[in-house]
Order: C-alpha cells, then structure tokens, then sequence
C-alpha cells in the first residue's frame, strides 16, 4: 500500500511523467542500493530518484536507521557499519541474479514436507527461502545469517542456526559445532553452493574455514546438492569443500558453455540444467 504522502512530488514528476509511485518497502530498497553505489547521499538527490517528496525522503531515512543501515547527517546520510555488510551481501546478490533463482526454484522441488535440510550462507540459498516460508513441517539448519532471518517469518519452519565465529564478508558462521555434535545431527538433504566450481576440483571456496563447514555439514547428509550459477565456472580457489565424486546431484543454469558441460559429462557428475 502507498502512503498518503507518497504522491510524486512535481519536480520528480517533472522528471519522470510515467513513473510509478513506489511502496515504503520497495523506496528503501532503492536507497540501500544507491549507498551500494556511493557512501553518501543528500535527502534531495533521493528525492528526486525516488519521486517523493523530502519529508517522505527523511522518514524512510529516519526507518533505515533505527535498523541500523546508515546514519543520517546534515542534509543526508551515510551507510554504517550495519549497513556495509548488508550492501557486501546485497551487492553479491545481485550477481547473476535470474540465474540464482531458478536455480533456487528447481531446487525447493526436491523438498518434501517433514524434510530436514541445510543450506549454507549463499546467496543462492537465501534466494530458496523465500520460496520456503509457505512450507509445512520443514526443519531448516543454516549457518547464513540472512537465511534465518528470512524463515523466522515462515509459520511452519523449524529454523536451527548453527552458531560460531562471523564471516563478515559472506554473512555466514563458521569454526561452529565440534565434529562428533555435527554427526549427531540427521539431514535429508544439503544444500550447498561455493565460490568457485570446476569438474575436476568440484567445490571450491576462497577461505579454508567455510570449505571445512561445508564439508562438515554434507557429511551429515543423506543428500548432496551443488547450486551453482554459470559464472563460478570461471575461476579456482584454495580449498575443495566437496569434490565431484561426493555430489549426488548439481544444479546449474543453462548459460553454461560446452566446453565445461563436456567436463562434467567426462567426470560423470549428475547434472540438472535449469
């Protein structure tokens, strides 16, 4: 719903004559990704963007900030330190995002309800919780912050964070629970996604710590799923955290060129191309 007083200023339908007035939700967005883009913004720049008037402008700034994602000062605001992470995570959703999704899509179609899964920091795997939330019986493990903050909505999920030390550059847990805790627990299917894929490395990820969860987590899994856009195809990183051989199924988008499509076909990985 539009707030009364968010009816396009006359300089901002100047502008624009066609735009569309946006809701407080998707105005706030737009701010959080104008900070993405520069650390500084004045209310009248926004305003002007957004096609609503200054006050409005201050009243969703004055929002942002009592949820901790900038700061107002003189005439603007600034991204604070709440703010730096959620744009780092922001920034790497955005990252081939159709791609992520259906990934993601194809991949809540293997859940059943009563089904226990895990799925790691990524922002594939966030991508599948918003596809979760309608879900019934469904217990989730996760080590991504924004995973769980996603399904602490969902009315029927069963929502365990698996608690540790903050990655703060991807948003995830790490150095969590002690092996012989992990093997206690009983999941159905793992869902996990990396930084980098390759058909001879499999899985890979830039810090040693997160490659080792993600084994850690698989490992008690009956099931392992790779979500994997096209894009990571391109390059290699220090640690394997699943190779190929230990991936029951990967799900990848169909703009993955033929030549890695051949590797995969050699190495007899399980492929689904969405």
């Amino acid at each position: 719903m539009i707030d009364d007083d968010d009816l396009i200023n006359p300089e901002a339908a100047f502008f624009d004559p066609t735009a569309v007035p946006l809701s407080s939700e998707e105005r706030r967005e737009r701010i959080i990704q104008v900070l993405r883009e520069q650390d500084e913004v004045s209310v009248s720049e926004l305003s002007q963007r957004l096609g609503v008037s200054e006050v409005t402008t201050r009243k969703d700034l004055q929002q942002l900030e009592e949820q901790g994602y900038l700061t107002r000062v003189r005439g603007g605001a600034v991204v604070s330190g709440r703010g730096q992470l959620e744009l780092r995570f922001a920034a790497r959703q955005q990252l081939n995002l159709e791609e992520k999704r259906r990934v993601a899509a194809r991949a809540v179609e293997l859940i059943q309800p009563g089904t226990t899964i895990f799925l790691d920091g990524s922002t594939t795997a966030f991508q599948m919780t918003r596809l979760l939330r309608d879900m019934h019986n469904l217990t989730v493990i996760t080590t991504g912050l924004y995973a769980a903050l996603e399904l602490s909505f969902a009315p029927d999920v069963t929502t365990i964070v698996v608690g540790g030390i903050l990655r703060r550059r991807t948003s995830s847990l790490v150095d969590t629970l002690s092996p012989n805790l992990l093997r206690r627990l009983h999941v159905d299917i793992a869902f996990l996604s990396c930084r980098a894929f390759s058909a001879e490395q499999g899985m890979m990820e830039s810090d040693l710590r997160e490659a080792q969860m993600k084994r850690a987590m698989a490992e008690t899994a009956l099931r392992k799923v790779a979500l994997v856009d096209h894009a990571k195809f391109a390059s290699v990183y220090v640690a394997t955290s699943l190779l190929p051989e230990e991936i029951d199924l990967l799900i990848v988008d169909n703009g993955l060129g033929e030549d890695h499509r051949r590797a995969l076909d050699a190495a007899q990985i399980t492929v689904e191309y969405v």
